[in-house]
């Protein structure tokens, strides 16, 4: 299809070309002939000169643009016949023999009436050309008949009937000849193609293969997941591109495997040519030619797909007659397929599918990195985030707790000092106060700082880690209560220092929102999974979202505990009620 149209608009550009070239020696023979005053009726030939010229840019800028259409040859063809016929009369030639008697010149007749002939063999073979010249031939019969009405001759002159006819004869020999090659060429041409048909192929499949090979070059630098699926579809109709395309275009899909409730499925990941609607179906990949290729892990053609039980219910598949099942593997896993689907039958070839199943090989592994990638990403904006949680947290801490405290104690110092000198039994009893509290402001931010660098649990582990974080906070309200399990080795140092901080933020949020008289801390195993539960007798609340309607620093607790969780593939269960208290329970598998 590709190489036909090629050769039309080489032909094309070729009668362009010609075109120009027949104006520009019209041109010539006019206007360097001794006689052209009595001869060319200048004004009318200028406007058809310039109607000509107008036309043949037309056709250029037409032919440059690749413009096409299924009437245009037709139309090309009898402006061409008819300009030029105009031109012929005009310039006061067209009566002239193809050797003039006088030996005053050649017949324009001839030479400009073979240009229009040549086009309409082109376009339209025998029949085409031979109507052409007949048009041509019929002017020059009503040529004569007007010059012999004009110059009032009673006799009639036996040898420009004799030119007359030798004209219309070298026509009819230059139809004759012409529809001759037009219909031998394709024969001779079809049979020095027979032969190198394989080649052709080969040089296809060679493009497809080297298109293949760049897009896998390019795979390893993919950090984008959606990248790679894109080439996927991309490589698989790069062969069919320079087909060109039919009404019906070939599509593309590639499904991916996802966990329901109800058991596996298949969705489409991306896809080219698919209408809106099938975007969105799910298929279970079993029995069908896609649960086929699942259960072989080998790569499958088809026939249609309309009676499929799976992929007929995707309308975009409905007219498809050929197609192409690629498994998308990895270590024995398959993790999707890639489907592609022309409405044409025999689109897909065996060396096409294996070429294919050998890139989506390779097209895997580039979409496991860049999966791997994604998620090292989000996890590096986790710890960012979180990180930036903990600053605000601390900010907020010592704001609203020592900071607060060194002010007050600030102010009640210099009340003091002038206490001292009116009431020195006073100034004392304020002096002694301030100590006590002083003190505890001290003792809260060993806590704090405790908190941001548990050095106990390092050497210590997490048990000796809490016991100390209560130790700490001893002797302020609510109570703490520790019970915890022998744990041994079994909790890495990096899930420890998270579990750590989660049942210290716990322990914080209680003491400050709750309004409980005790925190229990309860620690164990169970069921290869680490538990841990922080329980107060405070207030409760009525639901989890309610808890975190607000944007207040007081939401900050309960969020940021989520969040270290999941960095340790952790679960939180946070359950409330109100005037009962709140239990957070977190679980971290072994």
């Amino acid at each position: 299809m590709s190489e036909t149209k090629s050769n039309d608009r080489r032909a094309d550009w070729w009668i362009c070309i010609a075109r120009w070239a027949v104006l520009i020696g019209l041109l010539l023979v006019v206007f360097f002939d001794p006689l052209r005053t009595r001869r060319v009726w200048f004004p009318l030939f200028y406007a058809l000169l310039l109607i000509a010229i107008i036309d043949s840019i037309t056709l250029t800028l037409l032919i440059h643009f690749q413009f096409s259409h299924p009437r245009l040859p037709l139309v090309t063809t009898i402006i061409d016949s008819l300009l030029f016929a105009a031109l012929v009369y005009t310039s006061g030639r067209s009566s002239s023999l193809i050797v003039d008697t006088s030996g005053r010149a050649p017949s324009l007749t001839f030479f400009f009436a073979l240009f229009p002939i040549c086009v309409a063999i082109i376009h339209f073979g025998f029949v085409g050309g031979l109507s052409v010249a007949g048009l041509f031939s019929i002017l020059r019969v009503i040529f004569l008949f007007q010059e012999h009405i004009y110059f009032m001759r009673k006799e009639v002159d036996v040898m420009r009937i004799v030119a007359v006819g030798t004209d219309m004869a070298v026509l009819f020999l230059a139809v004759a000849l012409g529809g001759l090659m037009n219909r031998l060429g394709p024969e001779l041409e079809g049979e020095e193609e027979t032969e190198p048909e394989e080649v052709v192929q080969l040089r296809e499949s060679r493009e497809q293969l080297k298109e293949m090979f760049k897009m896998a070059g390019t795979l390893g630098a993919q950090l984008d997941s959606h990248h790679v699926l894109e080439a996927m579809l991309d490589v698989g109709l790069a062969g069919f591109e320079e087909v060109g395309w039919g009404e019906e275009r070939p599509a593309g899909i590639v499904f991916l495997l996802k966990e329901m409730p109800e058991g596996d499925r298949l969705y489409v990941a991306t896809s080219r040519y698919l209408d809106r609607e099938d975007e969105t179906r799910l298929i279970e990949g079993k029995a069908s030619l896609v649960g086929k290729v699942i259960e072989s892990v080998e790569p499958l053609i088809h026939g249609e797909l309309k009676d499929d039980p799976e992929l007929g219910r995707f309308s975009s598949l409905q007219k498809c007659q050929s197609a192409v099942c690629v498994p998308l593997r990895a270590e024995g896993a398959v993790y999707g397929v890639l489907l592609f689907a022309s409405p044409e039958s025999g689109a897909y070839t065996t060396e096409f599918m294996e070429s294919l199943a050998v890139y989506c090989d390779q097209a895997v592994t580039a979409l496991q990195n860049a999966e791997q990638y994604q998620s090292l990403y989000q996890e590096k904006e986790g710890i960012i985030a979180r990180e930036e949680q903990a600053r605000q947290k601390l900010v907020y801490d010592l704001r609203k707790g020592p900071l607060q405290t060194i002010k007050t104690i600030a102010i009640r110092l210099g009340r003091a000092r002038a206490m001292l000198s009116k009431d020195p039994e006073g100034g004392m009893e304020e002096l002694g106060r301030l100590e006590i509290l002083t003190r505890r402001t001290v003792r809260g931010l060993r806590a704090l700082l405790f908190s941001l660098q548990p050095i106990t649990l390092e050497s210590g582990g997490l048990a000796a880690a809490l016991e100390r974080y209560v130790q700490q906070v001893e002797g302020q309200k609510p109570s703490i209560y520790l019970d915890i399990a022998e744990l041994g080795d079994l909790l890495r140092p990096k899930v420890s220092r998270v579990v750590f901080s989660i049942i210290e933020e716990a322990i914080a949020n209680a003491r400050e929102h709750a309004e409980s008289n005790s925190i229990s801390v309860q620690v164990g195993l169970q069921d290869h999974l680490f538990v841990a539960q922080v329980q107060d007798d405070g207030r409760g609340f009525y639901t989890y979202g309610e808890r975190f309607s607000g944007e207040s620093m007081d939401c900050l607790g309960l969020s940021t505990i989520e969040s270290w969780a999941k960095s340790i593939n952790g679960k939180v269960a946070i359950s409330s009620t109100v005037g009962r208290g709140t239990t957070v329970t977190l679980t971290v598998p072994l």
